[in-house]
């Protein structure tokens, strides 16, 4: 799935704000838990990623890259029902951190 496509289906799924802020649309997809690596597309589905909107995803970075935030997200994700212990206990990492 392409970039946009993916983006589309994020907006379509859960609105389309800012995860971050809730009041700015969306303009970006976050990968939040593990980021964004050339050679891995199992990095680059909606389980991890995250609707932001320019500001949250630039002036954020300090928080939106955070152990604090990740965990937030990961409850979210929970909560909407996605398996994301599943995906992650999946991922070829050496070093894997628990946000739960």
């Amino acid at each position: 799935m392409n970039h946009q496509d993916m983006f589309d289906l994020l907006v379509e799924e859960r609105g389309p704000y800012c995860e971050l802020c809730c009041w700015r649309r969306a303009t970006q997809k976050h990968h939040c838990i593990v980021k964004q690596k050339r050679g891995h597309p199992e990095y680059d589905v909606k389980i991890n990623l995250e609707l932001c909107c320019d500001e949250c995803h630039i002036w954020g970075d300090g928080y939106i890259n955070s152990y604090e935030h990740k965990c937030g997200f990961w409850k979210r994700q929970v909560e909407r029902g996605l398996d994301i212990r599943g995906w992650y206990d999946s991922l070829p990492l050496k070093k894997k951190e628990n946000f739960e």
